[in-house]
């Protein structure tokens, strides 16, 4: 595609694309230089107007396949900060059936950051007015910029970084020049010394304002591996695997039909040598393509069975055992290896057997030699099904006790101090013997699959020469060539065998992760973003009353918007008869304090994790500033309403202190966020515990590292709510394992932190 000419590009003499700035790129370091006069990227910059258009158009472009919907309009509001930017982002993406992830990168890293995005939005806020760029995709050390009337340019990724770069380097640039003014650097040494000290000062500064573009996780399979490209690049690795083993044959037709017929000559051997030659970088394209779709393809089918998991919902996660989700992580496992290593060499073996079929067919014995290698195949693959039972009884066994040997650890102190001694090892030693039988009929059948059929094959595809040979037809030649159709058909049928118990195996793993495939694609993309709309709502709900420190005043109260609303919900646990929350309704008014009491069992968990958007309603109406939660989305519902859930329910996870309070918020933090988050913790009486870690922030805490206290744990929960700078925040149980004064000191940070506050408590 022809580029028009712009001001300050160059036009390339082979008429492509026209260049900015070929003759001197900026270098990294990256802001505008003293030397440069003219902006490569103006006439590639989207307004911030058309943002919607933007992400239409880049999704499109880059094959993504988005959603046939008018483009959404940001508003001014969306535009005063990067977290209101990044959420209608976000949400605008999903709106078009895509995902925008936003990308942070280290200053001194920020040009390699940007080669790896693509397809990409990049935000340009060096200017008074909010500009984006379009980056499609990367050609060589350039990227590709999408204009507005979907043509591409290239753009040299200095460029870019640069003007990503370039406010932050604005605030150290006047000292930098002061300093080499005064240390009288030679102007053409002076780019090189700025850039070296621009990257001292603000190598380890966090850059972002970048949104890479791809599918969900829930989008389908053919979409996604589309989008990666992995259908033609299997094809390339067929095709390759096809010409190598039809030069296989060729060479053995040249020279070893030559040698057996006493006419061999020099250009036969020289015609073999070439063949053999043109083998070998096929061989490494096969390598080559192979990597390129086992990685692509084990990317997304990790990226997708961890969706999954996260989708899952609570009363689903609640029916399982650690173990069994131990069980389905291993099996996990075989599914990205055995499925496409054994796909992609049965379906190879499948064609080498064909082609071996055409050899014998050739051969002293005829098609007769060629029906006895089907007899073989079907009888090889009656083994594979044969395996396939066995395998799946052995994995049932397996699985079992890997779940009870799980959940024997897990409560192994338990078990010590209540559970009889003899008792211990309970139906151990029966679940070992069946393991045992199980593991025996595998091994049997893996071994006539792997190595008893193709050396089998080696006998009967020999015995089938007997007939021509005892009748003394067929000439040397017919001979070598079917000698060598029973080599060939021995060698496909090893692998064949090996990819079919491959496949198998990856079948039966499928039984068990399937329902995390099927989880990831739950819930369809939510509506484009919309500026707050507030709703007008009955009153408060019998049973919830207001904590000391909200507004007072029930006229105030009906002046002020509805935040949070409920009319009339109703939820049912699966598999119980009697509903945990029956016509409930409710109305949270913006910077309402509400205590909600009850008795145990009475709903108000429940009853939280509905509002919180963990749960949906039966039945009745839930809104969130006037939308519903299938309006806004469960992911931007959960931005906007934070809980911190039940003691049992919340965990510490294995990673830094920080990492668990900061999880809900961002990773990785800023340096604000770092210190807003110790703020809160000093607040909540956590100094003390930071000050005894010799890491602070930034100590491992969880099963692997610093053990908490139940306390502190809790205190942890609040703080990670709280830090999600969240509209609603919703804490069940969460001042129950503190202490009066403690107690006193979470609740006054609370309520002077949180904007509208819901608390669930005992009575």
């Amino acid at each position: 595609m022809t580029a028009e000419a712009q001001p300050g590009w160059e036009a390339r003499p082979d008429g492509a694309e026209a260049q900015p700035g070929w003759g001197a790129r900026p270098q990294p370091g990256w802001g505008a230089r003293p030397d440069q006069a003219v902006d490569p990227l103006g006439a590639l910059e989207w307004p911030a107007e058309r943002l919607g258009d933007a992400l239409e158009a880049l999704a499109t472009q880059s094959g993504l396949g988005p959603r046939a919907a008018a483009a959404p309009v940001p508003t001014a509001g969306h535009l005063r900060s990067a977290d209101a930017l990044g959420a209608w982002i976000d949400q605008a993406a999903a709106y078009l059936g895509v995902e925008a992830e936003p990308i942070a990168a280290r200053y001194d890293e920020i040009g390699e950051a940007l080669l790896r995005v693509a397809p990409a939005l990049v935000w340009l806020r060096d200017g008074g007015t909010p500009r984006f760029l379009a980056v499609v995709g990367r050609r060589g050390r350039d990227l590709a910029a999408l204009r507005a009337d979907r043509s591409t340019a290239r753009v040299p990724v200095e460029a870019i970084a640069g003007r990503i770069c370039r406010p932050i380097e604005a605030q150290v640039l006047p000292e930098i020049e002061r300093v080499l003014a005064r240390a009288a650097v030679r102007p053409r040494r002076r780019g090189r010394a700025r850039r070296a000290l621009l990257d001292e000062r603000l190598g380890p500064v966090i850059v972002d304002g970048i949104w890479s573009l791809r599918l969900p996780p829930g989008a389908p399979l053919a979409r996604q591996a589309a989008a990666a490209r992995i259908p033609r690049r299997l094809l390339g690795l067929l095709a390759a695997h096809a010409a190598a083993y039809t030069l296989w044959i060729l060479v053995w037709m040249t020279v070893g039909r030559s040698i057996l017929d006493d006419h061999l000559d020099e250009g036969w051997l020289v015609a073999g040598a070439l063949l053999l030659a043109t083998v070998v970088p096929l061989r490494q394209l096969m390598a080559w393509l192979s990597g390129l779709v086992a990685i692509d393809s084990s990317a997304l089918v990790k990226q997708r069975l961890l969706s999954g998991a996260l989708a899952l919902d609570a009363e689903e996660v609640r029916g399982e055992g650690a173990g069994r989700f131990l069980g389905r992580v291993i099996e996990s496992e075989a599914i990205e290896g055995l499925a496409m290593g054994g796909g992609v060499a049965a379906v190879a073996s499948a064609f080498e057997l064909a082609a071996a079929a055409a050899v014998l067919a050739q051969g002293a014995a005829g098609p007769i030699h060629a029906l006895l290698l089907a007899a073989w195949a079907v009888l090889v693959v009656a083994l594979c099904v044969r395996f396939y039972r066995r395998r799946a009884r052995w994995t049932a066994a397996r699985l079992a006790m890997t779940h009870d040997l799980v959940e024997r650890l897990v409560g192994h102190r338990t078990r010590l101090a209540q559970e009889r001694h003899g008792r211990w090892h309970h139906g151990e030693d029966e679940a070992l013997a069946q393991y045992l039988l199980r593991s025996r009929d595998i091994d049997r059948s893996q071994i006539e699959i792997g190595a008893l059929m193709p050396r089998g094959w080696l006998i009967a595809g020999i015995a089938g020469l007997l007939p021509p040979f005892l009748a003394g037809t067929g000439s040397a030649g017919a001979y070598a060539v079917a000698l060598g159709g029973v080599l060939l058909a021995s060698r496909a049928l090893q692998g064949l065998s090996g990819g079919l118990s491959s496949l198998a195996s990856a079948a039966i793993a499928w039984e068990q992760v399937s329902t995390l495939f099927q989880a990831a694609a739950r819930g369809g993309p939510p509506p484009p973003p919309l500026p707050p709309d507030a709703g007008r709502s009955p009153a408060r709900a019998p049973g919830v009353e207001e904590i000391a420190g909200g507004p007072a005043g029930a006229a105030d109260a009906e002046a002020r918007a509805a935040v949070l609303e409920a009319h009339e919900l109703s939820f049912r646990h699966k598999g119980r008869a009697r509903p945990a929350v029956i016509d409930v309704s409710v109305r949270i008014a913006a910077g309402d304090r509400i205590l909600l009491e009850g008795p145990s069992g009475g709903g108000k968990s429940t009853l939280s994790a509905l509002l919180s958007g963990l749960r949906a309603p039966d039945a009745g109406l839930l809104l969130l500033n006037g939308l519903d939660r299938h309006m806004l989305g469960a992911a931007a519902w959960r931005r906007r309403v934070a809980a911190a859930p039940q003691f049992h329910e919340n965990h510490v996870l294995a990673g830094t202190f920080a990492y668990n309070l900061l999880m809900g918020r961002r990773w990785p933090p800023r340096p604000d966020d770092l210190a807003e988050a110790e703020e809160i913790c000093h607040e909540l009486g956590l100094g003390e515990l930071l000050g005894r870690m010799p890491g602070g922030l930034e100590q491992v805490v969880g099963e692997t590292g610093w053990q908490l206290s139940h306390g502190e744990r809790s205190r942890l929960y609040i703080a990670r709510a709280l830090l999600q700078g969240a509209e609603v925040v919703v804490l069940d149980e969460s001042f129950a394992a503190l202490d009066p004064e403690t107690l006193e000191r979470a609740l006054r940070c609370v309520l002077r932190r949180a904007r509208t506050l819901v608390v669930i408590a005992h009575p």
